[in-house]
């Protein structure tokens, strides 16, 4: 089975060599396809055109909500950012685990993107460059979409986050949840293929 999944995105393997646990993120989006959103990890060429949009200032952090097997983890450390200042959110304990033992140096919090005030130590709250979520936040609730958006500005004021997803136009009703859109990337190279969206708080 893990054969022929990755075998579907030829030429868009996942990043990260043995980070890219396939077996491990399709159980877990078997037992939950709302928290996954994809049956594989997202491919190199779409992880890229994630960590290229990163904006950190030397002493900012960058966080990484929902992070899976660390796939755009990987893909982050590569394009420069340090291990020790780079975030990893991860509800599920066994991904979590899974990613400290791939991410050596990396903060890994197994805990709710949801609620990151009470997730994230205070001292990282305040200053986070950039935010980035790998949550499929268009299948949920207006309610919980907005949850998300206070989330990340109690800890990244003004920041906003990058998004990437599988919808060509914005997949969150960014004008109502008092948001500013734009399309940074797009990338036919992944399976399936992918955007990857800028959302900053309005004025």
């Amino acid at each position: 089975m893990e054969i022929r999944m990755a075998d579907l995105a030829t030429g868009s393997a996942p990043a990260g060599g043995k980070v890219a646990n396939t077996a491990l993120f399709f159980r877990r989006w078997l037992a939950n396809p709302l928290q996954m959103g994809s049956i594989i990890p997202s491919s190199r060429a779409l992880c890229e055109r994630v960590a290229r949009n990163v904006e950190r200032a030397p002493d900012e952090y960058v966080l990484e909500l929902g992070a899976g097997t660390g796939v755009v983890s990987k893909a982050l450390l590569d394009h420069g950012v340090p291990p020790e200042k780079l975030i990893v959110v991860e509800i599920v304990p066994d991904m979590a685990e899974h990613l400290r033992s791939v991410l050596p140096g990396v903060n890994v919090v197994c805990g709710d993107a949801f609620a990151l005030k009470d997730t994230i130590p205070q001292e990282w709250q305040g200053r986070i460059g950039t935010a980035i979520c790998g949550i499929p936040l268009v299948m949920l609730p207006f309610e919980q979409q907005k949850r998300f958006v206070d989330a990340v500005e109690s800890v990244a004021p003004g920041k906003g986050f990058l998004l990437f997803t599988y919808c060509i136009t914005s997949p969150l009703p960014y004008r109502k949840l008092g948001l500013t859109a734009k399309r940074l990337e797009w990338t036919p190279l992944n399976f399936p293929p992918a955007s990857v969206w800028r959302y900053r708080p309005a004025g």
